[in-house]
């Protein structure tokens, strides 16, 4: 009956009469609603809603406008079903209940998926993200369809032959507290006078007032700005600046939104899929209306050039994309449909420039090689898998976490073939390792091969994989779970576990990742009796400090040297070394001699505990503590003050590199392939490079939780300073740091543009 903005407008309408009838809003300097000006500004925009025909319900009657959202069922749009499902939603699954529920889905001959099948998919993938403390919503309502096709005395046995394979096919209390299958309407969708059709609004309708969030109160210019916004879809507008976003907001003729608020207001309209805003770096300027971004639906083997979607996005049904098609590219990029193509010159490491894309969730060729058969075998292989508490795994999910493995790594060539398939990759590595990524049953599992035999698989590179890819899955996952936020739920839900595997590989043979520090020497597993040292299960998480150091002591210094380093204050760099040599307690201590508040060091929330004692000491630094402060204050705290000895600490480094090599500025590949191997604590080796803490927040807020991105352009800050950069100051930082200075080494070697590093086999 009504559109969208009109929906909304009368309920601005709605609000201001009620308080204009309450006299709320006398001697306030900021109006509570919008003036009359502003209110005939936007009933213009709407065709002169005032003055609309007596069909339409009276200002008085609570309207909530409900968007609907029909999901595409084809294969290539699975990618994008996760971004439009939220908790508070009610999702209509629709199947052909003329046909058995164990019929193949359609009439190809190349269709492997049965009827249920799919709608089992539909309720995994609708309720993957769902709480399971959340007992009631989602809403998932089924509807057979084609009723037509079968005999009018045969319909109430059909549909108690549907009932009853549904029920049987959902047991699981979880899932059963939010399916409604109470009644199973069977409807002739060809038949606008099907009784069951209006039956089946009745219910939508009993159901949507049921939830929760029905009449649930926001602030009234979230209605003024959803209804301009609104306004703007109807005029044919796809995407609105940011810029213009904060104007609109200003105009409202009410007190604007603060910059928070609204942040707020877009990432509400977001989740609820009425429009795109995602708060990183490249896509934070634009809000987009759209919610399908065309590309082309028969790109099997998962190829397409930035010409091919330029030539779709000039077509004159999708021309408009071409105004903003660097934000479309990248907004794609963002949800892992499009993965971009690393490519770099081989004797100078730069990047080059690569017209192709790969895109998984388009490849539906399965692999046929050899290669799973000959090298995913218990001698070469160590592995572990993410498996998925839904019995069956959104196609979402394994499509896009290869896609953000396909932007760190290349895809392995293995007898001319690229091996990338359906739920399939392996990637190099380096020279001698590979990483293979498959689906299997419900979880996704992964595999670390190398060339020659297992033993000799370097550790922190197992460990960097499982740090990588664990931070991609849980970020994937965020942008999900966002939408199943719930007030009664302070944790955000993911709903996969780490499981290392056996040496025999058997997808079920698992081992839950915290059991095995109970492991004494070897785990045997049940079903093979197979024996997996328990060296070969904890090299997923091997610590990748390195301890050695040379300190010189501040007490051996001549005099006068002495005087000059007691009376400096000191840089980040120092202070960290500091924290390095003491406990959290011992900081704690220190920081509190040096006249720091428990208070404001009890504010100090960072998980990372080297950062946590930086920050604590910082904060000293900050009331200008010079060297001497710190030695006294030690005292004070009984803590040995030849801890201060690490401000002056110098590294001998054993290298093999020719200085040659050494005084060369590191490459763009060199940075790629590092950046990998950095891990949680690239804080801490940006601050032993020299590196401002404020330049170092900056690049953790333009990247959110994306670790390898911020090691990256944390490298690429420290490089661009005008100063000289040499991997001989980079191999110096990573010793200060505490990590293996010869991690430099392996990653040079496996860099093409260093080719006389590469040793011969």
């Amino acid at each position: 009956v009504h559109s969208f903005p009109k929906a909304i407008y009368q309920k601005i309408l709605s609000y201001r009469n009620s308080v204009t009838n309450e006299d709320a809003i006398p001697r306030k300097t900021q109006p509570d609603v919008p003036n009359d000006d502003v209110l005939q500004e936007l009933s213009v925009k709407i065709h002169e809603y005032e003055d609309a025909e007596s069909t339409e319900l009276n200002v008085d009657q609570e309207v909530i406008p409900i968007p609907v959202l029909d999901f595409a069922g084809q294969t290539v749009y699975h990618a994008t079903h996760q971004t439009f499902i939220t908790s508070h939603g009610i999702y209509i699954i629709t199947f052909n209940g003329s046909k058995e529920l164990d019929a193949p889905l359609s009439d190809r001959e190349d269709e492997r998926k049965t009827i249920l099948e799919n709608i089992r998919q539909w309720v995994s993938s609708i309720l993957l993200y769902s709480h399971p403390d959340n007992k009631d919503y989602p809403k998932l309502m089924f509807v057979a369809t084609h009723k037509d096709l079968v005999c009018q005395q045969d319909v109430s046995n059909k549909r108690a032959q549907l009932l009853n394979t549904l029920s049987a096919c959902f047991t699981d209390e979880n899932i059963q507290s939010h399916i409604m299958l109470q009644h199973l309407f069977f409807v002739n969708a060809l038949n606008e006078n099907d009784p069951e059709m209006e039956e089946l609004r009745e219910c939508i309708s009993t159901t949507i007032t049921e939830n929760p969030q029905w009449g649930q109160k926001v602030p009234k210019q979230f209605l003024i700005l959803e209804m301009m916004f609104a306004a703007l879809v109807e005029e044919g507008k796809i995407i609105i600046p940011l810029e213009d976003a904060e104007k609109m907001n200003s105009t409202t003729g009410v007190k604007p939104l603060s910059t928070t608020e609204l942040g707020l207001f877009l990432g509400v309209q977001n989740i609820c899929g009425k429009m795109t805003y995602i708060d990183y770096p490249q896509l934070r300027n634009y809000i987009s209306i759209v919610t399908s971004v065309p590309i082309i639906a028969s790109l099997h083997q998962g190829r397409l050039t930035k010409s091919d979607l330029t030539n779709i996005w000039s077509s004159g049904k999708f021309s408009h994309f071409l105004q903003h098609e660097e934000y479309f590219r990248q907004l794609l990029v963002h949800y892992d449909i499009l993965s971009e193509v690393r490519r770099y010159d081989r004797e100078s490491g730069k990047k080059i420039y690569v017209d192709r894309y790969l895109v998984p969730c388009m490849i539906t060729t399965q692999n046929t090689t050899t290669f799973v058969e000959k090298h995913l075998t218990s001698g070469k292989c160590i592995s572990f898998a993410f498996e998925f508490i839904a019995a069956d795994v959104p196609d979402a999910i394994p499509c896009r976490l290869i896609a953000s493995i396909l932007s760190i790594w290349n895809v392995k060539s293995y007898e001319n073939v690229d091996l990338l398939f359906s739920g399939f990759v392996a990637v190099v590595l380096d020279r001698k390792h590979d990483l293979v990524v498959k689906t299997e049953h419900n979880t996704v599992a992964v595999y670390i091969v190398h060339k020659d035999r297992k033993e000799l698989i370097i550790k922190d590179l197992a460990s960097c994989v499982i740090e990588v890819l664990e931070q991609n899955l849980a970020k994937i996952s965020e942008v999900y779970s966002l939408s199943f936020t719930s007030d009664n739920i302070t944790q955000r839900y993911v709903p996969f576990h780490v499981k290392l595997k056996s040496g025999c590989l058997s997808p079920n043979c698992l081992l839950d990742a915290e059991d095995v520090n109970s492991i004494e020497t070897y785990w045997v597993c049940d079903d093979h009796r197979y024996i997996t040292p328990k060296s070969e299960l904890e090299i997923w998480y091997t610590d990748r400090t390195f301890n050695k150091q040379t300190i010189f002591c501040i007490s051996n210094v001549h005099v006068g040297i002495l005087d000059a380093v007691l009376s400096m204050l000191l840089n980040d760099s120092q202070l960290l070394r500091i924290c390095n040599s003491l406990t959290k307690e011992e900081v704690r201590s220190l920081a509190f001699n040096l006249g720091v508040s428990n208070t404001k060091l009890d504010a100090i929330d960072i998980d990372s505990i080297p950062m946590n004692k930086f920050y604590s000491l910082r904060v000293c630094r900050e009331k200008n503590k010079s060297c001497n402060d710190f030695v006294k204050a030690m005292e004070a705290a009984e803590i040995n003050r030849h801890a201060m000895c690490q401000i002056l600490r110098q590294e001998e480094v054993e290298t093999d590199l020719p200085d040659k090599i050494l005084n060369l500025p590191p490459s763009d590949e060199m940075f790629d392939k590092l950046c990998l191997r950095i891990g949680k604590e690239w804080m801490v080796l940006g601050l032993e490079l020299g590196i401002e803490i404020e330049r170092l927040e900056q690049i953790e807020y333009d990247n959110p939780k994306v670790l390898r991105e911020v090691s990256r352009q944390m490298l690429y800050c420290w490089r661009n300073r005008e100063d000289n950069s040499t991997i001989r100051e980079l191999l110096h930082a990573l010793e200060r740091s505490g990590r293996n200075p010869h991690l430099i080494t392996e990653t040079l070697e496996n860099c093409e543009s260093f080719p006389k590093l590469i040793p011969v086999d």
